[in-house]
This record gives structure tokens, C-alpha cells and sequence, in this order.
């Protein structure tokens, strides 16, 4: 039943989302009017149809004005902040852009972190379609289930079905699933719960010995659930940067191999960073760096092309563009100061052309001269690999300077709509919708619109054992090709 509605994008009215704590909600109850949510509509789709890059590539323009015109016309019924917000989730995803997302208000959200909701005991991981029991909360008291136990049911409603839904909520670049099923399985244990309405008891139908057997678990009242991690605990060898968000290690005495883990292009103090660094690759004569950009979900343009400028060693070219020389709708909207300067810098620093109401800006890298770096590189990468962070891969792959490890990454390989953001607020839910202005062009990739991301060149696949034993199968791998060189 559940997959038939999933098809339909109605689960949300079946489920109803009717939230706890009634005294502490009234917002998060709070219904908004037909009129009021299609006027909202109207404002996401005409900001979108007027600023996004994305349209016309991966999509007509008609097939989009269709979708938003469908949309509009659906709302025919009273929903509240979550049922709109979901609803319109399902549409905007289908932008095939993960930089575009339609986020609370900020009241709703302050409202929900002062909020307390039902928790599971147990924490469940979706792996392959399949859902099992990574670990329960309480280590102690919560060992019924055990660990590795496949879940087949949660209330009644298949397990796999919840996996399935939250993947049609995120939104990505192109048609790359690999981001999907990475965060669909990090949030399962929040995505289910909220499906299900916050449950006082969950019953677990699950499979032991061959037969299904039931446990009914009685529920937590908390704010927010209690953090499971299935990562490593952070290595204390690293030196960090905190402010640039990098931090790094040498794996071996010799100091033959360093570890670089950029966690983010931040804004803050990487320059400075990125120069400690590659004095110290050029100091020891380090043979190996790999660049962990696993979970890395972009940021400073900035700070990734200068990273790029250590590491290639021919000049390359890259290119945005944005149909828009301002923000229309600015009656929605701030940040038109932020996104005129952008373009202003675009225009003093790089090459200039126009083709219709399309403004083209291409830059070049150059390499850096001073502590360069020659050797081997290797890249980790898996679907948190996003934004900046496929930047840096595409032109690393393309120009055959680089190893990759890992999964696919979030990012398309030709590219990504992002540099400036506007965000919308509508004028009734007071959601906001993100819109990019410019699309980015890794002009190193030649090949058009993939709609796909960078494929490593050695793939790993994690069981549900390589997870309970938080294993590093992209480390390991990494280790045993230097080895072999």
C-alpha cells in the first residue's frame, strides 16, 4: 500500500503529520488556505523559472512551467508548514539540482528545536534496500534486537518503503543516486519516525532464525535523538585548522604519506593553511598525498581553485554564467548587494561574453610556483562529495592528476548551479526556497551533461559488518595501492 502512495505523492496527507505536544505547537499545527499556499507557489515557481541555470538543460522550459502549473493547481486542500514543505519537495526535486531546496521558516524551526518527540530505541541502517539493526541506544538496557537483525516491517508499514520515500525528499545534481542512498541511510531512524507520526510504542516485525517474530518497544520523549555514530572517533594524530575546516597526518615515520582531510572550503584562514601544508609536502619529500573529500559538501570557490593551483600542472579554464543581472522579486528576497559585487569581480577578474540574456565569466587557474606539489595524489570521495568538493575532483580526473577511491560523488562531473544563492521567503508559510544564480562550469570536461558525478576509479561497497565495525574501506584501499606502487 505504502509503495502505491509513494508513487502517488500523497503519503504525506495519509499519514497526516498530526504533530505532539499540542501546547508547544501551535505553528507546527498552524494550516494554511489553499489560496494562501498556491500564492506561495506562485512565488517559487516564477523566482525559479526567472533565475535557475538549471532549466532548460536537463529539462525543457515547458516541461518545467508544466510541473509548477501542476503543482499550483494541486493545492487544493488546508495543510500545514511540514505538508506544503514536504509536498513541494517532491517537486522541486525533479530540478535535479542540490543546491535548490525549499527550507522552514525560522520560526518553525526554532520551534521545533524547543520540541520534544518520540525516539526509537533502536538505531536501523537501510543497506541495499534492506533494513537492519545497527545498535540500540542504551547499550545496556536496550539489547533485544541485536545487532545485524533485519527489520522487515516498523508499525506495520514495510522497513523498505521509508528508505525509498526520504530518497524522493533530497534533492541532487543530475540523476546521481549515490547522495540519496548516503543520506537516506544516515537519516533513516529520523525519516521513519517522522513518517509514522512520532509513535508512543514501535513495533518491530523482524527476522530471527528464519521467522518473523515482534517486538513492541516502547518510545523516548526527547528533543533530539541521541547521536549514534558509525564513524570513526576522530584521530588525535591530526593537526587541525579549524577555522579552514582541514586538518592533516602523516601515516608513516618516513613522513612518505600524508592524510589531508578538507572538510569543508571555508572562507576562514585556508590560505595561510594550504601554504603550512604543501611547505611541509615539499619540505619532506612527501611521496603520497591523498585528499579525503569524503563527506565535504563544497563551499569557498575561492579556496577550491586554490587548492587546484598546488596541484595542476597546465593552466585550466573554468566558467559560470547567470541569465540575471539582479534578483527580480526583491520584494522576497535580500542579498541583491552580494550577488551584484559577484558579479562585478567575475567581470574585472576573468574573460567576458554574452549570447542572448546569458552573461558568460571564464577565469584561469593558474599553478602556483611556489611549494607545488609533483608527486602521487589519491582522492576520497563518496555521495557527501558535493559541490566545491566535485570542483576540485573533475579537474583532478580529467586532467589525470589524481587516483580516486570511493563511492560516486553528490556532484555532477560537468558542473553544478551554485556560486550565489538567493533565498525567497513566500509571503505566507514564510518557508524559504533557495535558488542558485549562477551555473558553474568545470570547462576541463568536454563531454556535455552527464547528469552524472566523478566514478572513482576503484569503487568500494560497505557491508552491514564493515559498518558495525566502522571500517574505512576507502583507507585501506588507498594504503594497499601505495603499498603495491
Amino acid at each position: 500500500m505504502l509503495s502505491r502512495l509513494l508513487k502517488s505523492g500523497l503519503i504525506f496527507i495519509v499519514l497526516g503529520f498530526n504533530l505532539v505536544n499540542a501546547q508547544t505547537q501551535s505553528l507546527l499545527t498552524k494550516k494554511y488556505g489553499p489560496d494562501q499556499l498556491k500564492q506561495d507557489a506562485i512565488v517559487m515557481r516564477d523566482a525559479i523559472m526567472r533565475i535557475h541555470p538549471v532549466v532548460g538543460i536537463y529539462e525543457s522550459r515547458a516541461y518545467y512551467d508544466k510541473l509548477f502549473n501542476d503543482h499550483i493547481n494541486s493545492l487544493t486542500d488546508s495543510l500545514t508548514e511540514k505538508q506544503f514543505r514536504i509536498k513541494t519537495k517532491l517537486v522541486v526535486e525533479r530540478l535535479h539540482c542540490g543546491h535548490t531546496d525549499i527550507m522552514y521558516s525560522k520560526n518553525y524551526l526554532k520551534t521545533l528545536k524547543k520540541t520534544k518527540f518520540n525516539f526509537p530505541r533502536y538505531y536501523l541502517v537501510p543497506i541495499d534496500d534492506k533494513v537492519y539493526v545497527l545498535g540500540g541506544l542504551n547499550r545496556k538496557l536496550d539489547t533485544l534486537l541485536k545487532p545485524g537483525t533485519l527489520i522487515t516491517k516498523i508499525n506495520g508499514v514495510p522497513a523498505d518503503s521509508f528508505y525509498r520515500f526520504a530518497q524522493s525528499l533530497i534533492t541532487i545534481d543530475g540523476y546521481i543516486n549515490e547522495s540519496k542512498k548516503l543520506y537516506g541511510q544516515m537519516g533513516y531512524s529520523s525519516y521513519y519516525l517522522t513518517l509514522l507520526n512520532y509513535p508512543d510504542t514501535i513495533q518491530y516485525e523482524y527476522v530471527r532464525n528464519g521467522k518473523t517474530q515482534v517486538l513492541k518497544s516502547a518510545a523516548f520523549n526527547a528533543i533530539n535523538i541521541p547521536d549514534f555514530s558509525w564513524r570513526k572517533k576522530d584521530d588525535t594524530l591530526f593537526t587541525k585548522y579549524k577555522r579552514a575546516k582541514m586538518r592533516y597526518r602523516y601515516m608513516d615515520e618516513d613522513k612518505k604519506t600524508m592524510h589531508l582531510n578538507i572538510q569543508a572550503f571555508s572562507q576562514r584562514k585556508y590560505t595561510k593553511a594550504y601554504r603550512k601544508i604543501f611547505k611541509q609536502l615539499q619540505k619532506n619529500k612527501t611521496e603520497n598525498l591523498i585528499i579525503d573529500l569524503r563527506y565535504n559538501g563544497g563551499g569557498s570557490l575561492t579556496n577550491s581553485t586554490l587548492l587546484l593551483k598546488y596541484l595542476l600542472n597546465e593552466p585550466v579554464k573554468q566558467t559560470s554564467y547567470t541569465t540575471i543581472r539582479k534578483y527580480p522579486f526583491k520584494k522576497y528576497t535580500k542579498g541583491n548587494a552580494v550577488f551584484r559585487i559577484t558579479r562585478l569581480y567575475f567581470k574585472l577578474y576573468s574573460k567576458q561574453r554574452r549570447s542572448g540574456d546569458t552573461t558568460f565569466f571564464t577565469m584561469k587557474v593558474k599553478p602556483s610556483k611556489k611549494y607545488h606539489y609533483n608527486n602521487k595524489v589519491y582522492v576520497l570521495t563518496n555521495g557527501g562529495s558535493f559541490s566545491a568538493s566535485c570542483l576540485v575532483g573533475a579537474y583532478l580526473k580529467e586532467t589525470g592528476r589524481a587516483t580516486f577511491i570511493g563511492r560516486e560523488t553528490g556532484g555532477t562531473i560537468e558542473g553544478c548551479n551554485a556560486v550565489i544563492t538567493a533565498y525567497y521567503k513566500l509571503p505566507n508559510t514564510k518557508t524559504k526556497v533557495r535558488v542558485p544564480t549562477f551555473r558553474l562550469l568545470h570547462d576541463v570536461y568536454t563531454k556535455g551533461n552527464t547528469g552524472h558525478g566523478i566514478i572513482p576509479d576503484h569503487e568500494t561497497n560497505y557491508t552491514f559488518k564493515d559498518i558495525f565495525y566502522k571500517k574505512d574501506l576507502e583507507m585501506e584501499k588507498v594504503m594497499e595501492l601505495i603499498k603495491k606502487k
